[in-house]
């Protein structure tokens, strides 16, 4: 069993926000009813604690939906805590006041990401899809640095045509900012959705297209300007191979970015859905599910696991997963 790198468990299953990026909020069959527990979290936990994992392994809390809206998440944080599982959390925003903010403190969560896809309120307010969505990100930032100072902050940018002309100044924006300790940028990709078909030509598309950049000066001159930044120190998560590869995607989405295996197939990576469903990749369909009584071990070291890593190092599609979320350098 390869050591484990990361963990995406899905606690948070409901959002207030309506993102021009995602569109999970839209026809969502999740409730309360049918997503695992606060307990069986707990013993998930539990069990990630007794697999193998490598030095830097990091346990993401995530959706879809704002995390903060889960009742019980800090008893989560708590418990990855004590059993010494580095925790990371990426939120809206829209929930931290001062009280929330001294409760992330108390839980000891390390690292605490706010999405933020503009300099001004008016481009991030329109893809957030909320009025205010800028001033609460704001607002955020200041609460936590106040009210828990061991949390370090970082920011999500998710680069679109809609605040590609902004991506430069907000990034220098950020490098000014004390309180932030890097910024770290994604390529849009196919808003996620319970109910639309994956497609590989969905930025041709009337109803998401327009989030796609399609000037190619502009992208140019954009990456450009993020890679120098990158040389000469900014706080910029991404590395310069990663910013090139976002060129190389919004100049010719057509044309088959990752050049060797998808690093998904390697196992180091490990998906929980809000309702049980274990998998290396989500796209290519569950392992198995944790309501079949079987342990994560049983599954991750099933037979089925063997087809499951089969399916993605067979898989040829230009996936935003290699993109963005689980990007690894082509070498590694």
């Amino acid at each position: 069993m390869k050591a484990l790198e990361f963990c995406d468990l899905g606690v948070a299953y409901q959002c207030n926000y309506r993102c021009k990026m995602c569109r999970f909020w839209e026809n969502s069959p999740l409730n309360k009813g049918n997503v695992l527990t606060n307990e069986q979290w707990k013993e998930i936990l539990r069990q990630l604690h007794d697999l193998p994992r490598a030095d830097g392994f990091t346990l993401n809390f995530s959706g879809p939906g704002e995390i903060f809206l889960r009742d019980g998440i800090f008893s989560l944080i708590q418990c990855a805590n004590e059993l010494g599982l580095k925790s990371q959390i990426i939120s809206n925003a829209s929930l931290i006041d001062e009280k929330t903010a001294r409760q992330v403190n108390a839980s000891g969560l390390k690292f605490l990401s706010f999405s933020l896809d503009g300099k001004t309120a008016r481009t991030h307010d329109y893809l957030r899809g909320v009025p205010g969505a800028w001033e609460r990100v704001m607002r955020a930032i200041d609460n936590i640095a106040r009210y828990s100072p061991e949390t370090k902050i970082s920011i999500n940018t998710v680069i679109t045509k809609v605040n590609l002309p902004e991506i430069t100044a907000l990034t220098e924006l950020l490098q000014e900012d004390k309180r932030i300790a890097h910024v770290n940028f994604q390529a849009i990709t196919q808003p996620f959705s319970f109910a639309d078909p994956r497609s590989e030509q969905w930025f041709a598309q009337e109803r998401d297209g327009f989030l796609w950049p399609d000037a190619p000066g502009l992208v140019d001159q954009t990456i450009d300007a993020l890679i120098g930044f990158k040389k000469r120190g900014y706080k910029i998560a991404d590395n310069v191979e990663q910013l090139a590869l976002f060129r190389d995607y919004f100049l010719d989405p057509g044309r088959f970015i990752k050049q060797g295996r998808c690093n998904l197939g390697s196992g180091s990576v490990l998906i929980i859905d809000p309702v049980g469903l274990v998998s290396r990749c989500s796209l290519v369909g569950p392992i198995d599910t944790l309501s079949s009584g079987k342990t994560l071990r049983e599954i991750i070291d099933s037979p089925q696991a063997d087809m499951h890593r089969m399916k993605i190092d067979q898989c040829q599609k230009n996936c935003h997963l290699v993109v963005s979320c689980y990007y690894q350098d082509e070498e590694s």
